[in-house]
């Protein structure tokens, strides 16, 4: 299997970047009601990269396309002329298109359970939503993962996405049921950090057609908890 890491690290300090970012929102608003945030909005999109690996686009889960008013560059490294799945923080004002950050999210390759060579683990996380997108393209989840001192460089979560069993009824719709993996590594659980994973229709198991249903089921502190989508 495929296995996803998340280094809590840099989940942080976005989530830091982005608490600023909010605040500031905030208090300019408060103060004048036309901040430089004051039209700031978030959007989960797949957004382009150019020859020098910097974001000029985006197309957000409505069909928006967003052209970037100049290429925006981040920290962390980036693929030249590629596609990520991204959380998006802009303004978009009279036409132009200001980027303020861009999270990459997790996409992770959905295999069957049967194909595991160990145990599937599925530790607890909290799970905060899921949704369908708007084009039907994905699931998006938002989850908060458990973790010990954040300044500790081997913290990291592997998480995943399984597909149980793909039951076909006598009408001909199927029923596809994944779960998700999620291996703790044993780390103290002192801390929340929020991450987000969308799930690829196109990259299920079996391809799905109008009716199929797919249900996602994660283990929670609260106890199994299990959403269904119909296409």
């Amino acid at each position: 299997m495929k296995k996803l890491s998340v280094n809590i690290n840099r989940i942080l300090l976005f989530a830091g970047i982005v608490s600023c970012l909010m605040l500031s929102c905030t208090t300019e608003d408060y103060e004048t009601g036309n901040g430089e945030y004051s039209f700031m909005r978030a959007d989960f999109v797949e957004t382009a990269t150019d020859s020098q690996g910097a974001f000029v686009s985006a197309v957000t889960d409505e069909g928006e396309q967003l052209m970037f008013a100049s290429p925006f560059k981040v920290s962390w490294k980036t693929a030249s002329d590629s596609t990520y799945r991204a959380l998006l923080y802009y303004q978009k004002k009279d036409g132009e298109v200001t980027p303020f950050t861009v999270s990459t999210v997790s996409v992770p390759t959905v295999r069957m359970t049967s194909s595991l060579k160990s145990a599937m683990k599925t530790d607890p996380v909290t799970l905060e939503s899921i949704w369908q997108s708007k084009q039907n393209e994905y699931i998006n989840m938002g989850l908060l993962l458990k973790t010990g001192n954040p300044d500790e460089s081997d913290n990291r979560h592997v998480v995943g996405m399984m597909c149980d069993t793909v039951y076909e009824h006598p009408d001909r719709y199927r029923h596809i049921r994944l779960r998700f993996y999620h291996d703790q590594h044993q780390m103290p659980e002192y801390y929340s950090s929020k991450v987000y994973v969308s799930i690829p229709m196109k990259k299920l198991p079996c391809t799905i057609a109008r009716g199929d249903t797919v249900t996602v089921a994660v283990n929670s502190y609260e106890g199994l908890r299990e959403k269904s989508f119909v296409y």
